[in-house]
Parts: structure tokens; sequence; C-alpha cells
């Protein structure tokens, strides 16, 4: 499994090079690179590195080297994380399960401290296998709602997550803003 695992890695460390922090730009080819991931037997079971203490999630490191990170996490079904931000793109799916995922676009200029407002990007219900491409900031905004009792995730990303991390209020076009580990242990 740890080959098969290094080898996707090295597969989505390629595509990342050539497209620097544009991932859209080879987003069929990313999402490819990612459901062969997705298709490793054996991701939803195996021991993992816990990402700070946080064990209780299922959350915790599955690969990395330096470059990339691959970062497992778990759901169950109504366990909500409101729209937040990474601070950075990053590649997304679903492993077993399945969850209402949102991603977001800002409209405002961001010049308005504690002010957004946010228009929906992305709106489906991802299920095993499925795979979206989150592209960095100001548009790394997103949700998820779990939907089935055990959802098991995958996530890739490279430059570490911003440690100002902002959790949105859509129909407020408001946001709370969250320093070093506050929004982490709850979003991972």
């Amino acid at each position: 499994m740890t080959s098969s695992i290094r080898k996707c890695a090295g597969r989505i460390l390629e595509l990342l090079d050539e497209v620097g922090d544009d991932v859209l730009a080879e987003e069929d080819a990313i999402n490819a690179a990612m459901r062969d991931l997705l298709a490793v037997p054996g991701l939803d079971t195996m021991i993992v590195n816990p990402v700070r203490n946080n064990t209780e999630s299922g959350l915790g490191w599955i690969y990395y080297d330096g470059d990339i990170r691959i970062v497992r996490g778990t759901m169950t079904a109504g366990m909500n994380l409101e729209p937040h931000n990474h601070g950075s793109w990053n590649l997304f799916g679903v492993y077993t399960g399945a969850l209402l995922y949102k991603s977001y676009r800002r409209m405002d200029d961001a010049s308005t401290p504690f002010h957004a407002k946010l228009e929906i990007v992305e709106d489906r219900i991802m299920r095993a296998g499925d795979v979206t491409v989150l592209p960095g900031p100001p548009d790394d905004i997103h949700s998820a709602l779990g939907l089935a009792p055990h959802t098991v995730t995958v996530l890739v990303a490279r430059a570490p997550f911003n440690p100002r991390r902002e959790q949105y209020l859509p129909d407020e076009n408001a946001y709370l803003v969250f320093e070093g580990d506050g929004l982490d242990a709850v979003k991972g």
C-alpha cells in the first residue's frame, strides 16, 4: 500500500510542479491522479500519524515527504464543517461514504474586516471516488456535511495552511477569525 500511495503522490507532484498554484490549469489530470489515489485499498483502515492530537476524528497524515502531504479524515452523518478557508488550494476526495460539499467564491473585495459576500460555485453530493480541486485564496472557501454514518475523506495540500483561518457565515455576509490551532483542531 505504501508504494501505491508514494506512486500516486509522485504523479500528483509532477502535475503540481507543472502548474504551480494554478491547480485549475490541469484540473482534469489532477482529478484523475486523485481518483487513482482513492482507488488504493486500505486507506480507511491504515494507521495514520495524528494531526495535532486529533485522534478522535481519525484525522491524520497517510503520506508526507516535506513537499506534499496527504491527510485522511473521517466524518459521521450530520457532522457539519461550516464554510471555512485554509489559506491555500487543496485537492479533496471521498474514499468511502458520502457528504454534501459546497465551495464558494468571494464576491467582495475583502476591504471591510469581518465582512464577506459569498457565491456558491459548487454544490453537490460527493460519494466514494469523487474528487474536487479547490483553488487558492480568496476562493478556497468550502463546507462539508457528512451524509453517511461513516465517511472517509482524503485531502492533498502542498503549502502549509494559513494559521489565520476564517469561518464564514454566508447568510450574515460575515466571517469569524481563528488564529493558530483554533480552527485546525476542528477543520483539519
